[in-house]
């Protein structure tokens, strides 16, 4: 998906985290004699499924940062005129280099 829907991908490896730490929550607390019933078993299988979330969330997050990808969503759209503004400020940008360029070749003659 582009910008304006988020990226499925994602939250799809964050809810794969999740599930992988609920498994594992539930495996400990089988592995200790699954004391407790079900709210000790709900305890730590929630916990162990939120640090499975988060940690996927990081690493996609990271993963995502290092192929160009925006993480953080955009909160208010451009209008046209913030467009226009930012097409006027790299328009001068460019001509300020070109002139400099072509500034330091004079000298450099």
């Amino acid at each position: 998906m582009g910008e304006k829907g988020g990226d499925s991908g994602r939250l799809r490896w964050v809810i794969y985290g999740f599930l992988l730490g609920l498994a594992w929550g539930t495996l400990m607390w089988a592995i200790t004699g699954a004391t407790g019933g079900w709210k000790v078993w709900l305890y730590i299988a929630l916990t162990m499924a939120m640090i499975g979330g988060g940690v996927a969330a990081i690493f996609g997050a990271r993963n995502a940062r290092k192929q160009g990808q925006r993480i953080s969503p955009r909160i208010m759209p451009k209008d046209e005129a913030e467009r226009k503004a930012e097409a006027k400020a790299a328009k001068a940008e460019a001509r300020a280099q070109a002139k400099a360029e072509a500034d330091a070749r004079k000298q450099s003659h």
